[in-house]
């Protein structure tokens, strides 16, 4: 089931959702960080600014979604994403979905696999719905069918299989195989587009202008829009965060947010295994549900002027930073990236801070 703080999907017009505001978030943040936390946030985002921000070799930010050599024919045209455009939003949803509990490069060849045709499917509300309603499967035409009755799973010829309509060739089945991952996540597509039409919206952009109409500002509107998402199948917390900051936050991807007005996009930061490394390099001994490491990360960006680094850029943005750590310990795509200072054989001339974090220099994961 989608996991994003246990909301259901009455929680985004019915009633005010109760956002986490920067005040929850920074100041009430426990265990509040100390001055070798800040040090190390400080040392990893200088790293990120002046080796990967805003190059063709960041990962999961939105530039990505617009190059074919990376996700192939999922990949949008920037002109597209940063006005966005309704069906380029949508794809880049439906391929941000895919990065979740496997490595960023092993996703991307799996996107790069899939040829237009298959794609074009996937990424069509329109067409989703359209063969939801022509299986005949009576699961497959809600969002509450799909959730809560649709069993879809692989069966031992690794085809798409369930007990509910054993019978029925539905598009999820066939979804479950063209995306490569367990059976069940054939269903994200027609989930996301069953999600948007039980909200009403024809497409993201309605979606967006109905929280900031419903919402009691930015972080109200935020919240709203963050839980009209969760409520598709394995849209969590992680995903939603990843898509919602790569449309708002401005300056991720400087020039392409087109969703930066009327939302508190310092909310999102995409918290994996690469963030909960860098939390344990850095000694974060707080709770570790999402919320709480969210807080966290939020408090201690609080304290890195990224202006300071990098003048063109606001001086608090928590995205930057978390984007800063999870890149920084994301050792199998710096392998892969010929920007890395890895493949430069300077690893003598960098910081003890950096150096007690880096899995490339061979050392230890415990900061001094």
């Amino acid at each position: 089931m989608p996991d994003c703080g246990g909301r259901g999907p009455d929680a985004l017009w019915g009633r005010r959702v109760v956002p986490p505001t920067r005040a929850r978030l920074g100041v009430q943040a426990r265990p509040p960080p100390t001055a070798s936390q800040v040090g190390a946030a400080r040392a990893v985002t200088r790293w990120y600014l002046e080796r990967y921000h805003d190059t063709p070799h960041d990962v999961g930010v939105a530039s990505m979604f617009t190059d074919p050599g990376r996700v192939g024919a999922f990949a949008v045209a920037e002109a597209d994403l940063a006005a966005g455009e309704p069906d380029a939003l949508f794809k880049v949803l439906v391929a941000t979905t895919m990065f979740q509990r496997r490595q960023d490069l092993q996703i991307m060849r799996v996107l790069r696999g899939l040829g237009q045709e298959d794609v074009e499917e996937l990424t069509s509300p329109a067409r989703l719905l359209a063969l939801a309603g022509q299986s005949g499967c009576p699961n497959a035409t809600s969002l509450s069918g799909l959730l809560t009755r649709c069993d879809l799973r692989k069966d031992e010829r690794r085809l798409g299989a369930c007990h509910a309509q054993p019978s029925i060739e539905c598009a999820p089945k066939r979804h479950a195989v063209l995306l490569k991952r367990y059976g069940h996540f054939g269903k994200v597509p027609t989930g996301l587009a069953l999600a948007l039409r039980e909200r009403d919206c024809a497409d993201l952009g309605e979606l967006r202008e109905r929280a900031l109409r419903a919402g009691d500002g930015p972080s109200d509107a935020a919240a709203r829009l963050e839980a009209a998402l969760c409520a598709a199948w394995r849209v969590s917390d992680k995903i939603a965060a990843m898509f919602l900051s790569a449309v708002s936050n401005p300056d991720l991807c400087p020039g392409i947010a087109p969703w930066e007005q009327g939302l508190d996009w310092r909310r999102w930061v995409v918290i994996d295994s690469n963030v909960d490394l860098f939390l344990r390099w850095i000694g974060y001994d707080g709770p570790m549900t999402y919320g709480a490491r969210r807080a966290f990360l939020i408090a201690l960006a609080a304290r890195v002027d990224i202006s300071s680094i990098k003048p063109s850029l606001r001086a608090d943005n928590p995205r930057i930073v978390q984007q800063a750590a999870y890149l920084f310990m994301s050792v199998t795509n710096r392998r892969a990236s010929a920007a890395d200072c890895a493949r430069e054989g300077v690893c003598e001339s960098c910081s003890p801070t950096l150096a007690s974090g880096c899995g490339l220099a061979g050392r230890g994961l415990r900061l001094a």
